[in-house]
């Protein structure tokens, strides 16, 4: 059911929440999980918090109980606010989460726990909002977690205000004329900047819950939708409805945003044919927002590149001895910006991330003549597939711990809807019988152990002396990446 709810509501709702946050013992610089797919109630956490001066701690509702519990722990969080929907995964951990004192429901009222709606209905609208200066947090957000357990990440105030209005004064160009809509989870970076334009620029939000091709498009048409921020599977999928441009009105439809994985040139060439909208393609990450940029009218040889860093941020393409490399050549990228790289209570990653004023990326780039970055890959292992970074050993390690397998070696895989999948190759223990149903049984094992859409989506079982090693015995993934891909193409050729 649609709901409307304007500034002045909106005002009452955060007032009145903000006062029962306190009257629970919430205070400055105290964390604050939230849990929820995309709903107005996370807009009302996040605000009331701030109100507050306390920091939220976005949690996605995909993760399971461990990783709910980890994080818990992490921030010593005083308070979860948490969807009726996706509560199941909290409650089973609860009792390990001993700074956990307050658990509020959204939603749906469950027995025995704090209900949203009871908590803020005798609360003044009326709330004094404790003084913050830049250098305060705004929230904590975890990385994906390359290797090990993952990083919080701390946004200061200051940085985030500085890198919304640069990438709204220069890439999407919000007012409060604009309908800004916005599939991706808030508790993924490129979802929560959402938050963060509504309420600078004074647009107003269409939240979307759960995302089609088909809702996305009714949105657009009848909620007027001015600019859509969008994964490019999200995208890919709206491609896929045939005649949509037809059947649907999006003359509101102005420019659309991407980010989260590489944007390929069809993909963006085509929306601007079918639809006469220009498709951005954007870089960014938790730690150091959109810091680079395709932008309006670039050549169609310019596409496939990821355009150019955004005004204000300064950048040097360096090698593994962290010396500058020339132009053309490839090297990982490094920025100084007005914001920065900051980690909760991980000094080791600090040092690893910043050096000499620097922030490192962990990216490889190559750029051209005409100052456009061409994207060459990763220093790591991590599997962009629908826009969710899926640390490769994560699941590695997820698959490790059924009885049956011995070995397993996770790579992004190329697909036409996702970007990629995730794919395992599985050497199983002696007197394990290969089959259709081990995979499906292996899936889910998966889905049980990690957030599910981390799952692999392709299993195939291999001899061990059939993966390629080191001499030392080190499984060499980028040969099976680059056979996996030689596959796919040989495929599509056929």
């Amino acid at each position: 059911m649609d709901q409307k709810i304007s500034f002045f509501e909106l005002q009452k709702k955060v007032n009145q929440f903000a006062n029962a946050l306190a009257s629970l013992g919430i205070e400055k610089y105290d964390r604050v999980m939230i849990r929820m797919p995309n709903r107005p109630e996370f807009v009302i956490g996040c605000l009331a918090c701030w109100r507050l001066g306390a920091i939220p701690v976005l949690t996605h509702h995909l993760i399971q109980s461990d990783e709910i519990v980890f994080r818990a722990n992490d921030t010593e969080a005083k308070a979860i606010l948490v969807s009726s929907d996706t509560f199941p995964a909290v409650k089973e951990g609860l009792d390990r989460c001993p700074s956990l004192r307050s658990v509020m429901i959204a939603k749906d009222r469950i027995d025995n726990y704090l209900f949203l709606d009871d908590l803020i209905q005798n609360q003044s609208d009326q709330c004094v909002t404790t003084e913050t200066t830049k250098n305060d947090w705004l929230r904590i957000i975890y990385s994906s977690g390359t290797t090990g357990k993952p990083k919080g990440i701390i946004s200061a105030i200051g940085d985030m205000v500085a890198g919304i209005n640069v990438a709204n004064r220069y890439l999407l160009h919000l007012t409060e004329n604009d309908v800004l809509g916005s599939p991706p989870a808030f508790t993924f970076a490129f979802g929560f900047f959402s938050i963060l334009f509504f309420g600078i620029s004074g647009c107003t939000l269409n939240i979307i819950e759960d995302f089609s091709a088909e809702n996305m498009f009714k949105a657009i048409e009848n909620n007027r939708i001015s600019v859509l921020r969008c994964v490019p599977t999200g995208l890919r999928m709206m491609l896929n409805m045939k005649d949509s441009e037809k059947k649907y009105d999006l003359r509101s439809l102005r420019l659309c945003q991407s980010s989260g994985e590489v944007l390929p040139s069809v993909v963006a060439k085509e929306w601007k044919s079918r639809f006469g909208v220009t498709v951005l393609n954007s870089l960014g990450s938790a730690e150091l927002n959109s810091y680079m940029s395709t932008h309006v009218d670039m050549p169609d040889e310019k596409l496939d590149s990821l355009g150019m860093p955004v005004p204000g941020v300064d950048y040097r393409l360096v090698d593994s001895e962290f010396k500058e490399v020339p132009a053309g050549t490839p090297g990982e990228l490094i920025l100084r910006a007005p914001w920065g790289q900051l980690y909760w209570r991980r000094p080791d990653a600090q040092m690893k991330s910043v050096k000499n004023g620097w922030n490192r990326t962990g990216l490889i780039f190559e750029v051209d003549a005409d100052g456009y970055f061409w994207f060459k890959g990763r220093d790591d292992d991590m599997i962009v597939s629908s826009g969710y970074k899926i640390p490769g050993g994560e699941v590695e390690q997820a698959l490790l711990s059924n009885e049956v397998v011995h070995e397993a070696a996770v790579i992004p895989s190329p697909d036409p809807i996702r970007g990629n999948i995730v794919k395992a190759f599985i050497v199983l223990k002696r007197g394990c019988t290969p089959s259709d149903d081990l995979k499906e049984k292996l899936k889910n094992h998966v889905k049980g152990k990690i957030a599910p859409y981390k799952y692999p989506r392709e299993i195939e079982f291999i001899d061990g002396n059939a993966l390629p090693r080191t001499t030392t015995g080190k499984i060499q993934r980028f040969l099976l990446r680059d056979r996996e891909i030689q596959m796919k193409l040989s495929r599509k050729s056929i």
